[in-house]
Formats: C-alpha cells, sequence, structure tokens
C-alpha cells in the first residue's frame, strides 16, 4: 500500500466505500421490490383465485376453475419472471456504476492531486544551486496554498542560512589566512637575507608569536562559538565579586585609556556557568573600555525586576549606528573594520556573548548613540 501512489491510495479508499455503498443500495432496492411489489402481487392474485373457489359450486363450472386456475399460474409465473429479470439487471446495473465510478473517481482524484504533483515537480528542481528560486503564490486558501507559503518560507530562511554559512566560512578562512600570511611573509623576507642577524630572527620570532596568538584566539573563538555542552549550568556565582575581579584584571587598560568604572550591583548570586559567564562579562567590560574616549566611564549596574536579573554595561564611547545594530551580534562582523582591527579584535567577542547567553535561556539587547555611548542589557532568568 505504502508504494501505491497518492492518487492511486485515495482511489483505492474511496472506491471500496463506494462499492460498498453501491452494493447495500443494490440489495436494499432488490429487498425493497421483493417486500412492497413482488409479494403483494402474488398475494392478492392467489386471493382472488380463493374467492372464484368458492363461487364455484356445481360440476358444470369445473372446466372454468382449471381455466381460472391456469391464468392465476401465468400470472404467479409472470411476476417470478419479471423478479429474476429485475434483479439480473440490477446487479448489472451495480457493476457498471462501480466501473465508471472507481473511474471517475480515479479521473477526480488526479485532478484534485494536480496542484500537489505540480508543487512536488516545482520543489523536486530546488537544489543548494538555486534557493533563491521560489514557488509561484497559490491564491486557493486551501492546504495546498498554505503548504505553499510555508515552503517559500521556509525556502528564505534555508537561504539565508546558506548564505550565513558561506559568509561565516569566508571569514574565518580570512581571519586565519592573515596571521598566516604575516608570518609566511616575514620568513621569506629572513631567507632572502644573505647574513641575517640576531635582531632579525627577534623580529621575526615577535612576528610569528604574534600571528600565532592570533590564530590561537580566533581558534578559541571558534571553538566556543561550537560549544554545544548544556551541563554544569547550575553553578551559584557571586555576581559582584566575579565584576569586582574582572574589573582588577582590567585596570592596565583603564589606565591607560584613563576610563572611570563604577560598579553597583544588588544582585547577590546568579546561577550558571561561571567560566562561560565570566567570559561575556569580560567581552562586554573590556569592549566598553577599548572602544570609548580617553577619560570616559564605564557603568555596570545590576538588579532583579520582572523575575530576572538585568545586568546593564553603559559606555561614553563611540557608540553604533543604528542601522548596524541588528548585525553586532552576526560572526566577524565589524562596525569599525580598521579601528577593530588596530584594537586587536577578531569580530567573535558579541556572537560569543549571544551564544553563551542563550544557552542560559537568557537574552541581549542594546541601545547606542553615535559619539554619546552604548548600553549593553544581560537578561538571565533566576
Amino acid at each position: 500500500m505504502n508504494n501505491l501512489t497518492l492518487r492511486m491510495r485515495l482511489t483505492l479508499l474511496t472506491g471500496c466505500i463506494f462499492v460498498v455503498v453501491t452494493i447495500l443500495l443494490t440489495f436494499l432496492s432488490i429487498y425493497s421490490a421483493e417486500e412492497k411489489i413482488v409479494q403483494p402481487i402474488t398475494t392478492t392474485i392467489l386471493n382472488q383465485e380463493n374467492r372464484l373457489h368458492k363461487e364455484i359450486l356445481d360440476e358444470a363450472t369445473v372446466e372454468t376453475k382449471m381455466n381460472h386456475d391456469i391464468v392465476a399460474q401465468i400470472k404467479i409465473t409472470d411476476v417470478r419472471e419479471a423478479k429474476k429479470k429485475f434483479i439480473n439487471q440490477s446487479v448489472i446495473w451495480m457493476l457498471i456504476i462501480i466501473v465508471v465510478g472507481i473511474a471517475t473517481i480515479y479521473v477526480v482524484a488526479g485532478r484534485a492531486l494536480k496542484p500537489v504533483h505540480d508543487l512536488s515537480q516545482k520543489i523536486g528542481n530546488i537544489s543548494e544551486h538555486n534557493l533563491s528560486q521560489r514557488i509561484e503564490h497559490i491564491s486557493t486558501k486551501d492546504e495546498i496554498g498554505d503548504l505553499t507559503a510555508s515552503f517559500n518560507h521556509m525556502l528564505d530562511r534555508l537561504e539565508k542560512s546558506f548564505l550565513y554559512q558561506k559568509s561565516f566560512a569566508a571569514n574565518a578562512a580570512h581571519e586565519l589566512k592573515t596571521p598566516l600570511t604575516t608570518m609566511k611573509a616575514g620568513i621569506q623576507v629572513l631567507k632572502l637575507e644573505k647574513s641575517p642577524t640576531v635582531e632579525d630572527y627577534k623580529e621575526n620570532l615577535e612576528v610569528t608569536e604574534q600571528g600565532t596568538q592570533r590564530l590561537i584566539q580566533v581558534v578559541n573563538d571558534l571553538l566556543t562559538l561550537a560549544y554545544e555542552q548544556t551541563e554544569h549550568f547550575s553553578d551559584d556565582i557571586e555576581l559582584k565579586a566575579m565584576l569586582d575581579t574582572i574589573t582588577q584584571e582590567l585596570q592596565p587598560l583603564c589606565i591607560e585609556k584613563n576610563i572611570t568604572i563604577s560598579v553597583d550591583i544588588d544582585v547577590k548570586t546568579i546561577t550558571g556557568n561561571q567560566t562561560l559567564l565570566y567570559r561575556v562579562f569580560s567581552n562586554m567590560i573590556e569592549n566598553a573600555i577599548k572602544y570609548n574616549h580617553k577619560h570616559g566611564m564605564v557603568e555596570v549596574r545590576g538588579q532583579v525586576k520582572n523575575g530576572a536579573t538585568h545586568i546593564t554595561i553603559t559606555d561614553s564611547g563611540i557608540g553604533i549606528p543604528n542601522d548596524q545594530l541588528h548585525y553586532i551580534f552576526e560572526p566577524f562582523y565589524r562596525v569599525d573594520h580598521s579601528r577593530a582591527r588596530e584594537l586587536g579584535g577578531s569580530g567573535l567577542g558579541l556572537s560569543i556573548v549571544r551564544t553563551i547567553v542563550e544557552k542560559h535561556h537568557g537574552k541581549v539587547n542594546v541601545q547606542s548613540t553615535l559619539n554619546v555611548g552604548t548600553t549593553f542589557e544581560i537578561i538571565l532568568p533566576i
């Protein structure tokens, strides 16, 4: 049954119901004819003959009586022949109706399923090479129209996902290629020197070390983005102590740019993975310092409201254009490419932040004004 086409299965199932109904109606008509026509006629004929028998009283009418019996017998025989003929014709018509009905069901099923067949052919022509192709919208408000709209919506998401993956792969390859190219160039220059000095070797080693460190950072960031482990998200974390530790570690960067950091936390503890959340707040506060103006400020606030923990990190930095706020959490995206590279960013920091927060069933909000500052809000469930 599963090997049959949908049209054939629909025909067989509907045809079985049609055959059963036709047979029942045929036998019902035969039974009704027997009960309502044949038996009443036969009974009437017999009653009439009984009355005639009573009226015949002498031998002179015996011949008349025999004639009447013969006539009655002929009438009953005619009725039985008519009954037999009616049954035969009913069965013949039943078979004709069944054959014609099943054929009609097959044709109607084919026409009813034609949109599905057309949709299947159009879907079969779509591959990873032409995801931009869409199925023509069907104006009908039935299941086929809904299926077409749903499939087009799925294609939109699939195309977006493929483009995202291609962009991600290209950006990752570029990030890995840049330090490798720098290291290779340094080695080639060193090989061209006939008598390289110790200083040349030291300079080349420094370049190689920096490139290696950058490669390690990118690879670690990519591994963090691909981190799928969901256990160990139940650590009791002293939020104030964690943020104080982070700000202490970032003090040299604050002193370099004369940045003032204030921490005001009304939350005692939060629940989650301590290592991952440490990475989140460290990235956020470090960004607030890096992309801040000299003599700027960074405020870290934490409170519980609406049944969740809200941690906001506000800076007085360069800000983010409104038309780019939607993209800043995408991997390798940079608002200012030149400045991001100058500050050592790989474009993965905010992507890592969002990934970790979402694994904690939280979310990240952002508001920013150019040359005024940016506020990131991290919301974590209690």
